[in-house]
């Protein structure tokens, strides 16, 4: 009985595959678009509903640990994975394709183990060292950190099938761990309810995910086997993990800030805030991922004005996205939070707060514009350079505007820091390229954004 069913699945991917060769390429990489939005979206989702039962069903200082340990997993996510992908593609134009190709991939998963072991290590031991208000175990905080190297490990191995434009493995590989474990540690704290348990259960069920994926043969790149392209590698990611760094702290690593001056009602209710407001990063980020690398094959075909006409293209309809799925949000949380009740009433009147979250993300699509040319360029330190000024000079004014306006700051200031961002990249970045300032997507998102936050606001305080 194995057997035609084994056929039946293998006729079913041969079709599949000569219908997706069969689509012209651009209707395929809209189909791709669409399926990378679509998985982000009931990831998102899911992701949403999770952590809304979660501020539901959890007592305020509960939340804000919560809040606290999933800002360390999402720093060993990012540190563990810091630069890989950008110094792969700086070195792409010397592997087109074959053995080289494959080695080079089989050396970014050997620089992984080192990141995230070295990562892993020194977040873990900071936490220890620095978080008092919350104190936690040598054992909850190495579970923390098993999920988020779980996480980084399925995320690399998505970029690199990516970057071989093999979005259906890519797809698999991003998104069905990440269900799984959201699934386990549902079912961990339904039954257990406390925090811990919710990321046991992530990480057992990343854990599965990676076995079955194992077992399955799901094409991997192993591990390399010269120490070349490793060394390679780990010389070019020295300005990444300074920018993953700042980018962390300008994140999710505004929990720890956030818990340093304030309270833990406020860490809660940023936790909460920034968490939903995360949607705008993945919603971004499916669309950049099938554009990035078309874009890395069109930079060394096309003109610049051609490359910038497609461009323009893209991003204004990536800021259509951005503000349709953002202002959706927006309108319907209030709505949802007045209506669930008592349990989720410390999360009200964040109406204001949202809106900065939300908009930081539109007015960082100069940003994702810029930062390719960078990479394809093989310009790590120059892109460290800009990065590190613009992130000085906005942590400048997120420490301002927390001063000036209190907790409110925190929200302000997460926009400010975007925006110098974009403009400060853009006005670097004009002594190498013709580029435009694209604003079109950031104003049209922007604005959506603000209306819909205007109609939210008056549906929540109408009589």
């Amino acid at each position: 009985m194995s057997e035609p069913r084994t056929g039946s699945q293998a006729q079913l991917k041969a079709r599949a595959r000569t219908l997706l060769q069969s689509l012209p390429a651009r209707n395929s990489r809209a189909v791709f678009a669409i399926a990378y939005a679509g998985s982000a979206g009931v990831q998102k989702g899911l992701g949403l509903l999770l952590f809304l039962w979660l501020a539901h069903s959890l007592p305020v200082d509960a939340y804000a640990q919560f809040g606290l340990f999933y800002a360390l997993q999402t720093g060993i996510t990012a540190f563990a994975i810091a630069g890989i992908i950008e110094s792969v593609v700086g070195m792409l134009k010397d592997r087109p394709a074959g053995e080289a190709r494959s080695s080079l991939f089989s050396a970014a998963n050997t620089v992984f183990l080192l990141l995230a072991v070295l990562s892993t290590m020194l977040t873990v031991l900071s936490y220890r060292l620095i978080v008092s208000s919350t104190p936690a175990s040598w054992a909850e905080l190495l579970l923390v950190a098993a999920t988020g190297v779980i996480t980084a490990f399925f995320t690399l191995q998505a970029l690199l099938t990516r970057l071989e434009e093999k979005h259906l493995a890519s797809l698999c590989l991003n998104s069905l761990p990440a269900l799984a474990g959201l699934l386990a540690g549902f079912l961990a704290f339904a039954a257990i309810r406390t925090v811990p348990a919710f990321f046991a259960g992530t990480a057992l069920g990343l854990l599965l995910s990676l076995l079955a994926l194992a077992w399955k043969k799901v094409p991997s790149y192993g591990f390399a086997r010269q120490g070349s392209d490793v060394r390679l590698i780990l010389a070019r990611i020295s300005p990444f993990i300074l920018i993953v760094l700042l980018g962390w702290l300008s994140g999710y690593g505004n929990t720890y800030l956030v818990q340093y001056f304030f309270n833990p009602n406020d860490v809660a209710r940023f936790t909460f805030a920034y968490s939903i407001s995360s949607i705008m990063q993945l919603v971004a980020t499916s669309l950049n991922q099938v554009w990035s690398p078309r874009f890395f094959q069109l930079v060394h075909k096309l003109t610049i004005i051609e490359v910038e006409a497609k461009n323009h293209h893209f991003y204004r309809l990536q800021g259509l996205a951005l503000g349709l799925f953002g202002g959706l949000v927006l309108v319907i949380l209030p709505l949802v939070i007045q209506a669930v009740g008592p349990s989720l009433r410390p999360y009200q009147h964040l109406e204001l707060e949202m809106f900065f979250l939300f908009s930081a993300y539109a007015v960082s699509i100069p940003w994702w514009h810029i930062q390719n040319y960078y990479l394809v360029h093989g310009k790590g330190h120059q892109l460290m350079h800009i990065t590190l000024a613009t992130s000085i000079a906005g942590l400048i004014a997120w420490a301002a505007l927390m001063f000036a306006l209190g907790v409110l700051g925190v929200y302000a200031g997460f926009f400010a820091m975007m925006l110098l961002r974009s403009i400060g990249v853009f006005f670097h970045a004009r002594q190498w390229w013709q580029i435009r300032l694209l604003w079109q997507g950031p104003a049209l998102a922007t604005l959506m954004l603000g209306g819909c936050t205007l109609l939210a606001s008056r549906l929540v305080h109408a009589p």
